[in-house]
This record gives structure tokens, sequence and C-alpha cells, in this order.
């Protein structure tokens, strides 16, 4: 079972509960990033730290409260505040190095309007190592003056893929690069998303403080409002719905990038994108019919529900870890860890008050 957190108060009691309660995942996240560090990028843990080091001064800049709260984690688990900051940063230490051989990219996700009730949802499935499984944590936190927030990440992680009490919803597909800047990292601005009021106020707090490294974030509110928004060090370019759809996988697809940001993907990207396309035309979104989609398995394994290829080098192997579906306007979640299935149990989060911060 996976591990559910729930913590209230200061940024520092957050990290704190968050911490304690996930010492053991966290201990194993640290350890299964070392290893992939140095396998995948040839980087040892000191010269993760270091390039970890150097966002400290953007997140103390635009979210001290944040470095507070992973300090807080750092206490709770008993481990660096620096080595909490590593697992913080890690896809721009990791995935911007494109030069070297690096496992096969994932994730593919989606935003859809029912044209019937105007229901309003996002949906994902979030592919990964394989090792990373034991490591994820179910993660609700009630922050003072600020939304609540319900989330699935990695343990010692403070932003990922969920939905705040105000409808606020964000996905994330990770896009492979040679490009970084000591911004913002991608986790810590998909925490400053989940911590916005709408989809206009996420976009303007993106473009403002500017993102590390290139990412896509996916994001929609309970007002109607949503955009599929690339990012990058350069600047970012924010698409809107067609139709009243939005789907993306890992690699760029803007017409309108900016000047010198260029990404490496791997041919089942353009391949997971036409067939998630092709799998919601003319299909009403729901909680089933998201999670049949995100179940498809066709062109496995390296499908929209992709499972270990054991022709792959073990360092290049990844699976589905968890599918998260969102319906905006109930403020409700359903998840499920593994790949989903007909046999795979989903769990369901909803948040009791509607706008309640």
């Amino acid at each position: 079972m996976v591990t559910q957190i729930e913590a209230r108060g200061s940024h520092w009691s957050l990290g704190e509960t968050h911490g304690q309660m996930a010492e053991e995942q966290i201990r194993l996240s640290l350890a299964n990033y070392r290893r992939m560090f140095e396998e995948v990028a040839g980087i040892d843990w000191r010269e993760a730290r270091r390039t970890a080091e150097t966002f400290k001064p953007a997140i103390e800049q635009a979210s001290p409260e944040l470095l507070e709260e992973m300090a807080g984690i750092a206490d709770g688990a008993r481990v660096d505040l620096l080595d909490i900051l590593v697992l913080n940063a890690r896809s721009e230490i990791v995935l911007t190095h494109a030069g070297h051989p690096v496992q096969s990219d994932g994730c593919s996700a989606l935003y859809q309007r029912h044209s019937d009730d105007d229901s309003l949802w996002l949906a994902q499935n979030w592919d990964w190592i394989p090792d990373q499984r034991e490591a994820l944590v179910a993660l609700t936190l009630h922050p003072d003056n600020k939304p609540a927030i319900h989330m699935i990440t990695e343990a010692g992680i403070i932003g990922k893929i969920g939905m705040n009490a105000l409808g606020v919803g964000v996905c994330l597909n990770a896009l492979r690069s040679r490009i970084c800047k000591p911004k913002l990292p991608v986790h810590v601005m998909l925490r400053r998303i989940l911590e916005s009021d709408g989809v206009e106020h996420a976009l303007d707090m993106v473009d403002e403080i500017g993102t590390a490294s290139p990412a896509h974030f996916l994001i929609a509110d309970a007002d109607g409002k949503a955009a599929s928004v690339e990012v990058s060090p350069m600047g970012d370019t924010a698409m809107l719905p067609r139709k009243g759809a939005l789907f993306h996988t890992n690699h760029l697809v803007s017409r309108h990038l900016p000047p010198d940001l260029e990404d490496f993907p791997n041919p089942d990207s353009f391949d997971r994108l036409e067939r998630l396309r092709a799998l919601s035309q003319d299909t009403a979104p729901s909680f089933d019919t998201l999670f049949e989609r995100l179940s498809d398995e066709h062109g496995a394994p390296n499908s929209i529900c992709r499972y270990v290829d054991p022709e792959r080098p073990a360092a290049e192997r990844m699976e589905t870890l968890f599918t998260i579906v969102m319906n905006l306007n109930e403020r409700s979640l359903r998840y499920s860890f593994g790949r989903p299935g007909p046999e795979t149990p989903q769990h369901t989060f909803h948040f009791e008050g509607l706008n309640s911060v």
C-alpha cells in the first residue's frame, strides 16, 4: 500500500510531517536517484548536490517558504537539506543530459471538457523507473492561508501531479533536453501551480519566475480555463483547447517555440500522442472512460500503458507507476498504482469543502 500522508500548519510543519511519515521512502528515493544519476548521466552524488545548490537562490527569492518546507522534510527524515534539494531538482540533474544514453521517457496526459454537462477533466499516466514505485506517496497538505492540496508525488518532492481545493489541477510531461538555467526547478514550479487560484494566475506566475529546464505542464481549473504549457528557461508557450480537449506526451508540439529550444524525444512519444487523440475522439470523459484510455496497450511495451521492455538495458527500463484522473468541478480525484487495468485497485479523494482554504 502506498503511504497516505496528511499534514497541516506552517511550511516547516508540513515538511516535518512529510519527512517523518515517509522517511523510509525518502531514503529509497535517495538511493534510487544516486544510482540513476551515475548510470544514466555519469553524475556522482557529490556533483548532484553541487548542481542542486545552484537552484537555491532562485527558490529563496521566489518561494522561501518552500525551501523551509524542504528543511522540515530533511529534519523529519533525518537527512541533509541538500539531499532533499537534489530530489526536488532531479529533473534538472538527469533529464538535461540528452547526450547520454538515457531511459525512454513516458507519461501521457489529457484535458477534456464534457460537451453535455460541462464537467472538466484532467488525467495522465506517470511512467518512470520501476524502483520508484515503492517511493510514491499520496500527500494531502493543508498549508496555513493557502488552498489545500492533494497530489501523488515521490517521497521528499514537494510538488507533482494533483489538484487543490479551488479546483486547479496540473499534470506533467517530462521533456529531454540539454538546457538548464539557475531558475525554479520543475517540481518546485509544479507546487507553485498547485498553490494558485486559477490557470491565468498560474500562467502569469510561471512566465514571471521562469522554469530551470524544459517540461510540459497541463493546467486546468474549475472555471473552465485550461492550457497546455511548454516551459523552458528561454520562455514559455501556452496552447489553448481545441474542441474542448488538450493532449500531450513527451515532445514539444508548439509551432511557436522560443529560439534555441530543442528536445530529444523517443519515437514512441509521437505514437502515443496520436493514439491518445484517436481514443478520445467521440468519447465522453468520465472516471471509467479515462482509466480505460490510459490502460491502452497498443504498441506495447512502449504504449500509453507502458510496461518494462526486457530487451532494454536495466537503466533504460520504464513502466507506468500510477494513473490519476481528476474531475475539477467536483474536486474529486481517482488514482491507481501500477499499470492501470480491471484488476488494479483504485483510490478516491474528494475535497470536502469546495473553494476551501
